[in-house]
Parts: C-alpha cells; sequence; structure tokens
C-alpha cells in the first residue's frame, strides 16, 4: 500500500512538473522518423516507446546508482572565419555527473562513425542489457536529445528515459554538474544552432 501511494504521489508530481515544461508543447507531432528540422524548437510532450522525466524524477532515479545517462550536446565548432593559426579553446562543457558525453548522436542524420560509437557505448554501459535504465538529454528546447532517446529505443533498450529539460532544467533544479569531455574528439558532429 505504501509503495503504491508513493507511486501515485510520484505520477501526480510528474504531470504538474509536465504542465510547466515550456519546451514541451501538446502542438508538436511525434514525426515518424528522426527529426531533421530546426534543432533548437519546440519539441513533443511524448516520446513513443520511452518515458519523459523531469529532473526531481531524475535525482531519484539516479540514486541507486545504476543508471545510464547520455548527453547528446553537440560539440562545440571552432567559429566560422577565425584565422588559420589563431588559438582557441572551446568553453568547458558541462553536464550531469556520470554522464558520458556522445557529441553528434542526436542529429536527424548521423555518420556511420557516430553511430557505431553510440551503439558501443550503449551496449558497453549497460552490459548488453535491454532493460537497463539509459537516460538522454541535452538542452532544453533541443531535439538532439529526442532523436538519440529514439535511436537507443529502435535499438531494442526497453528502458529508455528522454530528459527534455537538459542541463538547463538540472541546474535550475539545483543538482550538480561536471566538466565533462567528449568520449570521441576525432569524431567531429555537424555545427549546432548558435550557443548548441
Amino acid at each position: 500500500m505504501a509503495s503504491f501511494v508513493r507511486s501515485s504521489r510520484f505520477c501526480w508530481v510528474a504531470a504538474l512538473l509536465c504542465l510547466s515544461c515550456p519546451a514541451l508543447s501538446a502542438d508538436v507531432a511525434e514525426p515518424e522518423d528522426f527529426w531533421t528540422g530546426p534543432i533548437n524548437s519546440d519539441v513533443p510532450a511524448t516520446i513513443s516507446g520511452g518515458t519523459i522525466i523531469h529532473a526531481q524524477e531524475l535525482a531519484v532515479l539516479l540514486q541507486p546508482g545504476n543508471v545510464i545517462l547520455i548527453d547528446v550536446s553537440n560539440a562545440p565548432v571552432r567559429p566560422a572565419g577565425m584565422a588559420p593559426n589563431s588559438a582557441w579553446l572551446p568553453l568547458p562543457h558541462d553536464s550531469i555527473t556520470g554522464s558520458l558525453w556522445v557529441a553528434g548522436a542526436g542529429q536527424g542524420k548521423i555518420v556511420l562513425a557516430v553511430e557505431q560509437l553510440f551503439v558501443s557505448k550503449l551496449k558497453q554501459t549497460s552490459g548488453g542489457n535491454f532493460d537497463a535504465p539509459i537516460v538522454i538529454y541535452c538542452h532544453e528546447r533541443c531535439w538532439l536529445s529526442w532523436n538519440a532517446a529514439r535511436r537507443a529505443i529502435r535499438l531494442g533498450y526497453r528502458r529508455v528515459y528522454w530528459f527534455p529539460e537538459g542541463i538547463e532544467g538540472w541546474r535550475a533544479a539545483g543538482f550538480r554538474t561536471a566538466v565533462t569531455e567528449p568520449q570521441a574528439d576525432e569524431i567531429s558532429s555537424p555545427p549546432a544552432s548558435p550557443g548548441r
């Protein structure tokens, strides 16, 4: 009985949080395939085959420590027009502590090397267990995480959580972040919209 009450309270809180999440839009339909339009725009309020999760729920889910966290934010790209010999140092990239940063895995169309990296990291971190909990995120109002979550679902993972509030929502909820390096520096992803 106590677990039912806790579960019901959890669902009620989740529903309230969903209403307050401005990035999600009931007016945006899930595309049939991966999203290839503007990356930084309103996203659907659903993901078929997966579960939407919000910051407080995610904090609870992370407590046992057996959750796979995947950040699919794009890697920074050297600004166009910079002199070839000028120094360029990208800003440090913050992720939820314990995340793997697989840059480029959220594009609508990804290069084979990035797809193979994404598949291998999921297999390695899950130990081949398709019931392992996997949380995928990037930024708020960003399709990259939706695409990558759909990609994981299509690979057969059955407990895929999509965190649409992204790193900004995690920080806003008061949770800690850590500087993360991309899983493969040699793989470059297509440039994202400014700031992402």
